[in-house]
């Protein structure tokens, strides 16, 4: 008989034990619900958010002990129910009404306890914390220039007509040459060629007769008309041996047999220049072709 009343007792105990959680973590958990959606929406500053996290401890702490208090009720109910099962009060009796009042008590109670068992609040570690900053001043960025365009980069005749429209301007030279070597520049030697031969025919003892003959030569080598190109550049060669064009004249006729397969000739154009104009800036170009013609 003692044994039971020391049961019966222990379990009030539990009982008193537990219920005084559910008045303290309702109001706990409230708060830190409140805090921490708070803190979710964007709103919270630092000391906002260590409320929170202290009060979630607490929440969790006061969790574990209601678990441990409700664990402890259903074991006292576990032996409780044992006790209606033992011989001698299965048939009723004080001792076992007693005891099925304290069961329905605890059922209930326990019932009470896990329905208002609050959850836990969102973790303020994903929250955000709006902190103050002065206002930051957007300055716009400096204009950058636009890069300039590469300039282009002249193929050496490009670079030589040049130089040959400036020296024709600056010697006045006949209107009709000067407008030769404008269609030489844009390629249109077809319409050149005739002028710049009739150039020649009017003026035979010009200083810009030998460069007539060249550009007749170099129109036909940029046609890739190779022979009618070493024709004319051997004409010049011939006609005019002093001419200040007689060492380009060579180097583009040394170009012509190259570039028709005649390495033999080629070298020989070469050479010559070499040999008769070692101080022309041609020769220098005509040392550093050699090798590549072969022996």
């Amino acid at each position: 008989m003692t044994k039971a009343v020391g049961r019966k007792t222990g379990a009030f105990t539990s009982l008193s034990s537990a219920s005084s959680f559910r008045g303290g973590i309702p109001r706990l958990a409230a708060a830190a619900a409140c805090a921490a959606v708070a803190a979710v929406a964007g709103c919270a500053t630092r000391a906002d958010l260590l409320e929170v996290q202290h009060d979630q401890r607490a929440v969790r702490a006061l969790l574990a002990d209601q678990q441990v208090a409700i664990e402890g009720l259903r074991r006292r109910m576990e032996i409780l129910r044992s006790d209606q099962s033992e011989p001698g009060k299965r048939h009723g009796g004080p001792a076992t009404a007693d005891t099925s009042r304290q069961l329905n008590d605890l059922e209930g109670r326990v019932a009470a306890l896990e329905l208002a068992r609050p959850s836990v609040p969102p973790s303020a570690a994903t929250a955000s914390v709006e902190v103050e900053r002065p206002p930051v001043e957007i300055r716009p960025a400096p204009a950058v220039p636009p890069t300039p365009p590469a300039p282009k980069v002249q193929s050496p005749q490009e670079v030589a007509l040049a130089k040959e429209e400036t020296a024709a301007q600056s010697a006045r030279v006949d209107g009709d040459y000067r407008e030769a070597l404008g269609l030489v520049k844009r390629g249109q030697c077809t319409q050149a060629v005739p002028r710049l031969r009739d150039f020649v025919r009017k003026n035979p003892k010009s200083d810009f007769a030998d460069n007539a003959l060249y550009w007749v030569g170099a129109c036909y080598y940029g046609q890739r008309d190779y022979s009618r190109a070493i024709v004319e550049f051997n004409d010049l060669v011939l006609k005019y041996p002093k001419g200040d064009k007689v060492p380009a004249a060579l180097m583009m006729m040394a170009d012509a047999f190259a570039d028709s397969g005649d390495k033999i000739d080629a070298r020989l154009v070469l050479q010559k220049l070499i040999s008769q104009y070692p101080q022309a800036e041609e020769a220098g170009q005509a040392r550093q072709k050699l090798p590549s013609l072969g022996e």
